[in-house]
C-alpha cells in the first residue's frame, strides 16, 4: 500500500498540493463571483442610467411638442383675434384694396405656423371671404375679383385639407388661387377645388383624394408623383406642366385638356381640348373688305321736225359691290304730255348685303317742241351681317392671371396681334399673329407691379407701336418702345397717383403729341403726363 503522504511532485506531496489548490480556489471563486456581480450591478445600473435618459428626453420631447402646440394655437388665436379687429375697423373692406396692411401680417404670421395651423388658416380665409372670392358657376369662375389675402409664393408643404364629414359634404376651397405656392407632399381630401388656380406652383406628390378639379387650371406646374385619385378631372386645363409618375386614370385623362404636359408615360401630350367643335355654318359670309367701282355712262340723242324737237339725255352712276344673290327691277320712263313722274326701283341681295337703287324720272312736253330729260342715279349700300353665334374658343398661354387685353399690328406685317398684362408677373406677354389664324407662342417683358391696363401707341414718333401700362401695386406707368431690331426695349417707369388702374393715350394739348391719361384708383384722381 503506497503511502500518500510520501508521494513526491515537485518536491510536494500530493495532500500538500490538494491543499495549495483547495486555499487558492475558494479566493479565486470569490474573486470571480464578486467580478461577475460587479459587472452585473454595472450593467443594470447602465440599463437604469439608460431607461432614465429615455424617459428624460421622452419627457423633454412632449414638454417641447407641448409647448410648441401651445404655442402654435396661441399664435393661430391670434391671428384670428387680429382679423377680426382688422374687419372691425374696415381694412378688410374693398374701399382698403389691395390690403396691403392684411396681406403683410397675415405672411408674417404665416412663417410661424406649422402645417396644421396653415391648413386651418386656409379653411377660415375661404370661409370669411378672404380668399376665392370668385363666383364659380358650373365649375367655372365667371367673375374677376382681387382676393384680398394672396396666397401666392408662400410654402404648404405637407399640409393636409380634408372635409370633416368626408364624401358627405367637401370642403369648399373652389375658385382660390393657389399660384407660384410649393405644396408638395400636401393631401387634398373630399375637397371641392371648382375654379381653383394651381399656376406656376409645386405639387410633387401632392394627393388628391374624392375632390373635385373642375376647371382648375395647372399650367406650368410640376406634378410629378402626383396621385388624382378618384377625383373629378371635368375641364381641368393642364398646360406646359411635368406629370412625370402621377397616377391618373384614362377616364380623368378624357375629362382634361392637355397641352404640351409631360404625361405619366414620359411622353409630351398632344393639344387634347375637352371642348366639342361645332360644325361651320356655310349660310354665314363675312366681308372684310370691300371695293367700290364707279361707271359712268352718258348719251346724247336729238331729233329734230317741223313741229316737234326731241332732246334725251341720259347718264347713268353706278357704284357695284360683290353680293352673294341679287334681284332688281326697273322700269322705264314713259313721255306724256305736261306730266311728271318720279319712279323708286329697291333692289335687295340676300344675307350679307343690302341695296338700295333710286331712280328719278322727270318728263316735260311743250307745244311747239318736245324736250325730255332722264336722271338716273343709283346708289348702293353694303353691310356684313353676322348671324351672332361663333366657334369654341381657342386658348393661348400668356402669363399668371392676365388682367387686360389689346389688340395692334405691332410687327408691321399687317396682321392684327395680341398683347396680354398679366397681374401676378409683372409682364406683358406679346403673341404675334401667324396669318392662318393662329397665334404664335407668347413672348414676355417686364414691366411694373401688378399690371392691370394696357394701351398701344406711337409716343416717340418713329412710326412703331410701343406699350404703355398701368401698374397697380408699384404706382407707376411703364413704357416699352419699339426698337429697330422689332423688339421692345426695357421698361421706362414714370410715377403717378395712387393705384393706377387705367391708362389711354390722346393729344391732350394740340400740340401734335401724344399724352397720356391714367385713373388713380385709389385716390379717386385723373393723372395727365403732357409729351414734352
Amino acid at each position: 500500500m503506497v503511502d500518500i503522504n510520501k508521494r513526491v511532485f515537485w518536491h510536494l506531496t500530493f495532500k500538500d498540493i490538494l491543499s495549495l489548490l483547495c486555499s487558492a480556489a475558494i479566493p479565486i471563486a470569490l474573486a470571480i463571483y464578486t467580478a461577475i456581480g460587479s459587472q452585473q450591478q454595472k450593467q443594470e445600473a447602465e440599463r437604469t442610467r439608460q431607461f432614465d435618459l429615455e424617459q428624460a428626453e421622452k419627457i423633454r420631447q412632449f414638454d417641447l411638442e407641448q409647448s410648441a402646440e401651445i404655442r402654435q394655437q396661441n399664435l393661430y388665436d391670434e391671428f384670428i383675434n387680429n382679423i377680426y379687429k382688422l374687419d372691425k375697423d374696415g381694412y378688410l373692406n374693398d374701399t382698403k384694396n389691395p390690403w396691403a396692411f392684411a396681406n403683410a401680417y397675415y405672411r408674417a404670421a404665416h412663417l410661424q405656423w406649422d402645417a396644421k395651423r396653415k391648413a386651418y388658416v386656409l379653411q377660415f380665409l375661404k370661409e370669411k371671404q378672404l380668399i376665392g372670392r370668385h363666383n364659380c358657376t358650373n365649375g367655372c369662375r365667371t367673375t374677376k375679383l382681387d382676393d384680398i389675402i394672396r396666397l401666392n409664393k408662400l410654402n404648404f408643404d405637407n399640409v393636409h385639407l380634408a372635409s370633416q364629414t368626408g364624401v358627405l359634404n367637401q370642403l369648399d376651397l373652389e375658385c382660390v388661387s393657389f399660384d407660384q405656392v410649393s405644396m408638395s407632399n400636401a393631401t387634398f381630401s373630399f375637397a371641392s377645388l371648382y375654379g381653383v388656380s394651381f399656376d406656376g406652383g409645386r405639387f410633387d406628390n401632392v394627393k388628391f383624394d374624392g375632390s373635385s378639379l373642375a376647371c382648375a387650371s395647372f399650367n406650368g406646374v410640376n406634378l410629378s408623383g402626383a396621385d388624382f385619385g378618384n377625383s373629378n378631372l371635368t375641364g381641368a386645363r393642364f398646360s406646359n406642366s411635368d406629370m412625370t409618375g402621377a397616377k391618373i386614370t384614362e377616364d380623368q385623362i378624357n375629362q382634361a385638356s392637355f397641352d404640351n404636359v409631360i404625361m405619366p408615360n414620359g411622353k409630351n401630350s398632344e393639344t387634347t381640348p375637352s371642348t366639342t367643335t361645332k360644325k361651320p355654318i356655310a349660310e354665314t359670309t363675312t366681308i372684310l373688305k370691300t371695293e367700290m367701282s364707279t361707271t359712268t355712262l352718258s348719251s346724247t340723242t336729238t331729233t329734230t321736225s317741223p313741229s316737234l324737237s326731241s332732246s334725251t339725255t341720259l347718264s347713268t352712276t353706278i357704284p357695284s359691290t360683290t353680293s352673294i344673290s341679287a334681284s332688281s327691277s326697273t322700269s322705264s320712263p314713259t313721255t306724256t304730255p305736261s306730266t311728271s313722274t318720279t319712279t323708286t326701283t329697291t333692289t335687295t341681295a340676300t344675307a350679307t348685303s343690302t341695296s338700295t337703287t333710286t331712280v328719278t324720272t322727270t318728263t316735260t312736253t311743250s307745244t311747239s317742241s318736245s324736250s325730255t330729260k332722264t336722271s338716273i342715279t343709283s346708289s348702293t349700300t353694303t353691310t356684313s351681317i353676322g348671324n351672332g353665334t361663333f366657334s369654341p374658343q381657342v386658348t393661348y398661354s400668356v402669363g399668371l392671371l392676365p388682367y387686360a387685353v389689346v389688340v395692334a399690328n405691332v410687327n408691321n406685317d399687317d396682321k392684327i396681334d395680341f398683347i396680354t398684362v398679366n397681374d401676378e408677373n409683372n409682364t406683358v406677354s406679346i403673341l404675334l399673329n401667324t396669318g392662318n389664324g393662329t397665334f404664335s407662342p407668347q413672348v414676355t417683358h417686364s414691366v411694373g407691379t401688378n399690371p392691370r391696363s394696357i394701351a398701344v401707341a406711337d409716343v416717340d414718333s418713329d412710326d412703331k407701336p410701343d406699350i404703355i401700362t398701368a401698374n397697380f401695386g408699384s404706382n407707376t406707368i411703364s413704357i416699352l418702345l419699339k426698337t429697330a431690331d422689332g423688339t421692345f426695349a426695357p421698361q421706362t417707369a414714370y410715377a403717378v397717383g395712387s393705384q393706377p388702374h387705367s391708362v389711354a393715350v390722346a393729344d391732350m394739348n394740340d400740340d401734335s403729341k401724344p399724352d397720356i391719361i391714367v385713373a388713380n384708383h385709389g385716390e379717386n384722381t385723373v393723372g395727365v403726363l403732357i409729351h414734352c
